[in-house]
């Protein structure tokens, strides 16, 4: 049997306590523990984190997968949501309600700095509402000039980014607003009308991915990518998706779940020009709640249809790390 020291040509170290700072590649057995271990890299993956406390879809999120938030949205049997949960990178607590429950509202910002934009309160009943969040609390913001659902948003609280969506009649819209924490002004307009889509990034650097144009509803596998006046064609979906979320920056993307149809777990990543397929959610959902970045990404609530999700997932990407070896 060949041992290590004749592949490696040194024997496996034997310590107290794990290195810490190892090379990647590097074994040792920690004797305290009696455990072998190595430095190595871990696949890309999404892993079950705490449920939230209310099922609903159609919701909107901000902050990031360690404080996120999850606000609105619409649960069968119950309606429209006002309510609003915050997680700690483990678990939802019940933060201050919104002053207007709806659902296919947009969302960004932060967990104590966030903004939920625009939205519908019945079917269909599109709003100009714009709140903003302190941690603990909502407060009116300056409202939409036209009322809108089904849009996207990035950015944050003072310097938000809105796009897209359907305004009444579904009439899908190609506008674009940028918030100052006070008012909107007029922004480019992107190249697609659509709605049912998802944003990433920043005011400056905005990213609209997929989403579905009126009426008829089909997927679209379009990206934009905004500069902070003019939107430009991106790297296309692999997929052309409705109903997803994203997550990260214009040049470090992810976009999950979403309907193509059928509704769909797949993951996709941008690397500022083109997307590639990540690792799939557990769980297939549209309308889900998204945030975090490309690389601690968080998905939530949804809807895998007919039922409606509590579950959080969330996205660690290839990194390296100390792992138990064993043998199988």
């Amino acid at each position: 049997m060949t041992t290590f020291k004749e592949i490696r040509g040194t024997t496996v170290e034997s310590v107290s306590s794990d290195p810490t700072n190892p090379e990647v590649g590097q074994i040792w057995y920690n004797n305290t523990i009696g455990v072998l271990k190595g430095y190595q890299l871990v696949a890309a993956a999404w892993a079950s984190g705490g449920n939230m406390n209310t099922a609903r879809f159609a919701l909107a999120g901000a902050g990031t997968q360690t404080a996120g938030l999850g606000f609105g949205g619409y649960t069968d049997g119950s309606g429209n949501r006002n309510s609003t949960e915050e997680y700690d990178g483990s678990a939802w607590t019940n933060g201050g309600n919104l002053g207007t429950a709806r659902r296919t509202l947009g969302g960004c910002g932060t967990q104590t700095a966030g903004l939920a934009i625009g939205g519908n309160t019945s079917s269909p009943a599109e709003v100009t509402a714009v709140e903003e969040y302190d941690g603990s609390s909502w407060a009116g913001g300056g409202a939409l000039p036209v009322a809108t659902r089904d849009l996207a948003a990035a950015g944050i609280q003072t310097a938000g980014l809105e796009f897209g969506g359907a305004l009444s009649g579904d009439i899908p819209t190609a506008s674009t607003r940028e918030y100052d924490g006070s008012t909107w002004t007029a922004g480019g307009s992107m190249g697609t009308a659509r709605g049912r889509l998802a944003g990433a990034g920043t005011q400056t650097a905005g990213l609209a991915i997929g989403g579905s144009s009126y009426p008829g509803n089909t997927p679209k596998n379009n990206t934009e990518e905004y500069d902070g006046s003019a939107w430009t064609a991106g790297g296309n979906l692999n997929t052309a998706k409705k109903d997803l979320a994203g997550a990260g920056t214009q040049t470090l993307a992810l976009a999950f779940g979403g309907n193509l149809p059928p509704i769909t777990a797949t993951t996709e990543q941008y690397d500022g020009s083109s997307w590639s397929t990540a690792p799939s959610l557990s769980t297939a959902r549209e309308s889900l709640g998204g945030e975090g970045t490309q690389t601690a990404a968080l998905a939530f609530a949804g809807s895998p249809f007919p039922s409606v999700s509590v579950a959080t997932e969330e996205f660690t990407s290839g990194t390296f790390a100390t792992k138990k070896i064993t043998t199988s």
